[in-house]
């Protein structure tokens, strides 16, 4: 219930978002939910401008301690802007992620043919109840389920999720949240 989906952004099933502008550019960030799943992020590594991106490609690394996430790009373009304001302030994607946290502003290739494709906000609300219940799924399964310690992040019995739910879960984790959650559909 507190996640943010507005109206006029178009999502990725990867967690990345795209809001095409008045100029033609597509301004690209990771959704509220990776947000809330990861907790703080304490580093990303970035693309620089002029590099060239395809959709489904790894665009953005999301960093919290050592352990890392790769986002895969919504859109195929060329990135004419990204946000330096991260380099020095990563918690403005936590703050932030559809406004001061955005990541890149890129210049569409393929718009019309890629669009298509996106999940507009009202029915991304109904794929993040989806992606809930995969999440449950996911945590009911992890080693260490008996662990007491891990009880508050683990024994999900449908309440509401606490944030920074992987963050007290160690890299290989992370990867295999990598490998359910994100690269799903590359």
């Amino acid at each position: 219930r507190s996640l943010l989906t507005p109206a006029g952004i178009m999502y990725d099933r990867s967690h990345a978002w795209t809001f095409m502008e008045k100029d033609g550019t597509v301004k690209v960030g990771i959704d509220d939910f990776l947000q809330h799943v990861t907790g703080s992020i304490t580093r990303i590594r970035m693309k620089p401008n002029g590099d060239k991106v395809r959709k489904g490609e790894h665009v953005i690394s999301v960093i919290q301690n050592g352990k890392k996430l790769d986002i895969q790009s919504p859109v195929s373009g060329t990135i004419v802007a990204r946000n330096e304001r991260l380099m020095t302030g990563t918690g403005i994607i936590n703050s932030s992620p559809y406004d001061e946290g955005w990541i890149y502003s890129v210049k569409p290739d393929n718009w019309e043919k890629e669009s298509p494709f996106l999940i507009p906000a009202g029915r991304y609300v109904e794929y993040l109840k989806d992606e809930f219940g995969r999440i449950r799924d996911f945590l009911a399964g992890m080693p260490g389920v008996s662990d007491v310690r891990l009880a508050h992040v683990v024994l999900q019995d449908g309440g509401e999720f606490r944030d920074g739910l992987l963050e007290d879960f160690g890299p290989e984790i992370w990867e295999e949240f990598q490998m359910k959650f994100l690269d799903q559909h590359r």
